[in-house]
């Protein structure tokens, strides 16, 4: 019997020693999966700007349609209608919004495709959250270019009739898709940080506890960051953006501080 059992524990040994192990990955490797991660990007990027660039004309009155909400009176004799002075701005206003349309759309490629790339070196139970990371960040990118979108009209009503009567404006094409442009990826890209935190938190480099002590210092980064990703730095502005951001950034601490007690008690159950 002693035999018997000798020889079962040398067997689990060898077992537990032939687990298969991730050996870590070459620079050529690091390099061969960066370049694959950028062709699916670049690739899915160009399929769906062609599909904008056929369907252009829904896409433009859907720009123009926060400039046609301002008051006719702001916007002079040519209301929410837009003017081009170089031959190759009609195209190049087309080219523009079709290539701003692709990126908004495959958002969830490319944020998945950033998580994919850093899943390597994290551990079996951080790769887990990889489809939760995909699906809240678009959320979140999606959300921000929403408020944007919504806060547009007032913003360019401000910004317009700023200057009193008197001032006339025209608005060029592509100047206007700039604005609006950064407006949305401003927005959707700030409204990632909470994400961020929380991931962060997960991963242990940041605590409940000194989120909550450095909220006055996260107030300021919030409207320091806010001035300078969006194009207008108006108040107005400042205030649509930072207010949802800190509100945003209050959610990932009680967030964090439940998933933090539940695997505290998973473990005391251990």
């Amino acid at each position: 019997m002693s035999g018997a059992s000798d020889l079962r524990r040398r067997r689990l040994r060898f077992r537990r020693r032939k687990k298969p192990t991730t050996s870590a990955m070459t620079m050529m490797e690091h390099l061969g999966e960066l370049r694959r991660r950028l062709v699916i990007c670049v690739t899915a990027f160009l399929l769906i700007s062609v599909v904008a660039f056929i369907f252009f004309e829904p896409l433009k009155e859907f720009v123009r349609r926060p400039l046609c909400e301002v008051p006719p009176s702001l916007l002079g004799e040519l209301g929410c209608d837009l003017v081009f002075r170089r031959v190759l701005g009609a195209f190049m206003f087309r080219l523009k919004l079709t290539a701003l349309a692709g990126l908004v759309l495959t958002s969830p490629i490319w944020l998945y495709q950033v998580w994919a790339f850093i899943t390597p070196g994290l551990t079996v139970k951080e790769k887990k959250y990889a489809i939760p990371f995909a699906i809240s960040s678009f959320v979140l990118f999606v959300a921000g270019g929403a408020v944007a979108y919504l806060m547009l009209p007032t913003g360019i009503k401000l910004l317009v009739g700023i200057a009193g009567e008197g001032v006339t404006p025209l608005l060029e094409a592509e100047e206007y898709l700039n604005f609006v442009g950064l407006m949305f990826l401003g927005f959707g890209l700030m409204f990632e940080l909470p994400l961020i935190l929380f991931f962060l938190g997960l991963a242990g480099i940041v605590t409940v506890e000194a989120l909550r002590k450095q909220r006055r210092l996260a107030i300021v980064l919030i409207v320091a960051l806010a001035a300078i990703v969006t194009p207008s730095q108006d108040p107005y502005t400042l205030l649509v953006l930072s207010v949802p951001l800190y509100l945003l950034y209050e959610l990932t601490i009680l967030i964090l501080r439940i998933v933090n007690r539940r695997r505290a008690k998973a473990k005391a159950s251990v």
